[in-house]
């Protein structure tokens, strides 16, 4: 393989579950911990295999603000009460 791209279409999806596993327990399944660097390029490789093979809905990270109920706040209300503490 030349290009990351390459190495990122070998990948199947249960390569892909297997590197979602070792991140999230922070160890491989032979119990070798997983470093940062690592991490970081595991979660690459997840992000850009998905972004080609998976529904936008069901990609890692996805949020659905679609269905999003919260308001934005009004910036000018207060929303610390306080005890009425006179500034001296």
């Amino acid at each position: 393989m030349n290009t990351v791209d390459e190495l990122i279409e070998k990948l199947t999806p249960d390569m892909v579950a297997s590197l979602k596993q070792a991140i999230a327990l922070g160890k491989f399944p032979d119990e070798r911990p997983v470093t940062q660097e690592q991490k970081e390029l595991m979660l690459e490789a997840i992000i850009r295999y998905e972004a080609q093979h998976t529904r936008e809905t069901e990609r890692t990270g996805f949020i659905d603000r679609s269905k999003a109920t919260c308001e934005v706040p009004d910036p000018a209300a207060d929303l610390i009460p306080t005890r009425g503490v006179d500034d001296d």
